[in-house]
């Protein structure tokens, strides 16, 4: 097996550990106060948690996700909304047009990789703005090719 690109192993390995840090405090505030609803919760967030994990994982194993890679050209933040659209040239000379959130910091003349994930049965070629709309809903990771 392939090893898996780093920004979706890093958010793989989060959900993961964010169901079991839930667990396990609901664990602690369980034998120490005897809190039934809040352990129960836990629990039910642990097994969300892990769900979530395994249809992630099985995402990657697929390789059901698309790989944008290019220079980015142009960084414009949009105040009012919490994005950022980023403009992306790819080594063919095509220019994407990418609307992300403020959390990524993207600068201008570095060379970035996206990872979207795959929407099935669209074909977002015919309209642009289709195309904007289905890789702005489907970021999965940011990362940095230095």
């Amino acid at each position: 097996m392939e090893p898996i690109p780093k920004p979706l192993f890093r958010r793989l390995l989060l959900t993961f550990v964010a169901g079991g840090g839930c667990f396990l405090i609901g664990l602690v505030f369980f034998l120490r106060e005897g809190d039934m609803p809040f352990f129960t919760l836990s629990i039910l967030l642990f097994l969300f948690s892990c769900g979530k994990g395994i249809l992630f994982f099985l995402l990657v194993k697929k390789k059901t996700y698309i790989v944008l890679e290019g220079t980015c050209t142009d960084v414009r933040m949009n105040l009012l909304v919490g994005t950022q659209d980023i403009c992306l040239a790819d080594a063919e000379g095509n220019e994407h047009r990418l609307v992300i959130g403020k959390d990524h910091k993207i600068r201008t003349g570095l060379s970035y990789r996206f990872y979207f994930r795959d929407s099935d049965g669209i074909s977002p070629g015919r309209n642009p703005l289709l195309k904007k709309a289905l890789l702005t809903d489907n970021l999965l990771g940011v990362e940095d090719m230095k």
